[in-house]
């Protein structure tokens, strides 16, 4: 009888690291959708002149195209642990994807601004489930030792797609009107919509549990309020604010704690519709706190740049658009190598090399004022990249992976509020910064836009010490994760 051959270590370790069968498609599905709705999520900012002109609105209510996009996301986003803990991913994906197309079908019908709004809204509750099921979704599919690479595509879509925004709305936006923003983007989602309903098939169990409609209100309520309230100091403080920013904060800090105590209580239970135990794991803790730091510093100076480069060097918009431009091919670049790296020597070394880059570089950009070379703004502002994009990848790789199975869904949820924290922050910290230095040299004689620059520079300033900060944050960090859960696969 002839004899069975064994399979090797070498065999076994290649078996382990192989994608499932239809895994590969459903991974490229997941990153597409993100890509596509984060895209959408920032083509209005460019329109939006188009849009009070065609649509007879003020600059203070067309900014709720966007500041409605953020706050329905803050609403939403800590509801989304439920939904995938609860139903089946591909049914969440198809929700969340079927909410996105229909937006975007209001939106580029919409006969006035009500309407325009209101398809906005929808797209961002489709949005608001996505993104951070795309990251449990990868996470579940994939096995440990592919992690960091396969996590390094999503982040790629969620760092890339902001930085081509402008770009792609100036391009659009050249040839045609707004509605041409949304009809260009609803191919794409419906694409994504048929093919994720038919090849995401992520193993779960979901089970029965009960909606706390007073947790629902507490998140709803509390980080709609924190989102508000940053996003009105961003914009100029109390005088353009239908509530006072610091009275939202306020109420928005009293109704998220409440949250928090609240899900604390209901986890003991099983029935947390956030649930709050990933906090109890230091490598998702530390990576958590990493992320609020570096990426409140990083959509601050994403912003506040491309308004100094046209207020204060006289670029317009398209120009200004194509400066930022590169930042998202050193994105998919540096993330790509990123992601191979991670897999090697774990997240901590990543890390720290990261903030070190971005902290230099951020400090850098501050000394600079008007008179500086275009190029040279421009080489600064890759090393800020560079080094953002060394940290994008291991936060979300090694909060993910840490965790149990049963705990990814609320990990993802918790990111990603995080990072809509973090923007709301980071833009209405620097913005903020840079008025109040600005006003001050504005009174002692300086020109507006000379004033902006200066003012600029303190607020990115203060954007390095951020990064610093979670330099410190990152010595905390393991140097390797351990997996969380066994990879599965799909059936």
């Amino acid at each position: 009888m002839a004899d069975i051959a064994m399979p090797s270590a070498a065999d076994i370790k290649a078996a382990e690291q192989k994608l499932a069968p239809g895994s590969a498609i459903a991974i490229a599905v997941l990153v597409a959708s993100t890509f596509t709705v984060i895209l959408n999520e920032m083509l209005m900012a460019v329109a939006l002149p188009r849009v009070m002109t065609d649509l007879n609105v003020t600059a203070s209510t067309a900014q709720w195209l966007t500041t409605g996009y953020m706050l329905t996301m803050a609403v939403v986003i800590p509801t989304t642990g439920f939904l995938t803990e609860r139903l089946r991913m591909r049914t969440v994906y198809t929700l969340a994807m079927s909410l996105f197309v229909l937006g975007t079908i209001v939106a580029a019908a919409a006969p006035d601004f009500s309407v325009l709004l209101i398809g906005r809204i929808i797209q961002a509750v489709g949005t608001a489930i996505v993104t951070p099921l795309a990251f449990t979704a990868v996470t579940a599919l994939v096995p440990p030792s592919r992690t960091g690479r396969m996590l390094a595509l999503l982040t790629i879509a969620t760092s890339v797609a902001p930085s081509l925004g402008p770009v792609v709305a100036g391009a659009i936006l050249s040839v045609g009107s707004w509605r041409w923003l949304f009809i260009t983007i609803l191919p794409i989602a419906a694409i994504s919509l048929i093919v994720g309903n038919m090849m995401i098939r992520v193993p779960s169990t979901p089970r029965e549990a009960k909606l706390d409609i007073l947790s629902v209100a507490l998140s709803g309520t509390g980080f709609a309020s924190l989102v508000y309230g940053l996003a009105s100091l961003g914009e100029g403080g109390e005088g353009h604010a239908v509530v006072s920013p610091w009275t939202a904060l306020g109420v928005g800090a009293l109704l998220v704690a409440v949250f928090v105590i609240r899900q604390v209580h209901l986890q003991k239970s099983d029935r947390a519709q956030l649930d709050m135990r990933p906090f109890l794991n230091r490598t998702f803790s530390a990576s958590a706190l990493l992320a609020l730091l570096f990426m409140t510093a990083a959509f601050g100076m994403s912003t506040l740049l491309p308004v100094v480069l046209q207020t204060s060097y006289g670029l317009n918009t398209l120009q200004a658009g194509l400066f930022m431009a590169p930042g998202g091919i050193t994105i998919a670049i540096v993330s790509t190598i990123v992601g191979r790296y991670y897999d090697r020597i774990g997240p901590r070394p990543l890390m720290i090399a990261g903030a070190i880059i971005d902290a230099a570089a951020l400090w850098f950009l501050s000394t600079l004022g008007l008179g500086t070379p275009i190029w040279l703004l421009l080489v600064t502002f890759i090393a800020i990249i560079v080094g953002q994009a060394f940290m994008w990848t291991p936060v979300y790789a090694a909060s993910l992976s840490s965790l149990d199975k049963h705990l990814l869904p609320h990990g993802s949820a918790i990111i990603s509020t995080i990072q809509q924290l973090a923007g709301a922050a980071g833009i209405a910290i620097m913005f903020s910064i840079s008025a109040i230095a600005s006003a001050r040299y504005v009174a002692g004689g300086e020109a507006s836009g000379l004033a902006l620059a200066h003012g600029a520079q303190q607020a990115f300033f203060v954007g390095s010490l951020f990064v610093l900060a979670a330099l410190v944050v990152a010595l905390f960090v393991p140097r390797k994760v351990a997996a969380g859960g066994a990879p599965v696969v799909i059936h």
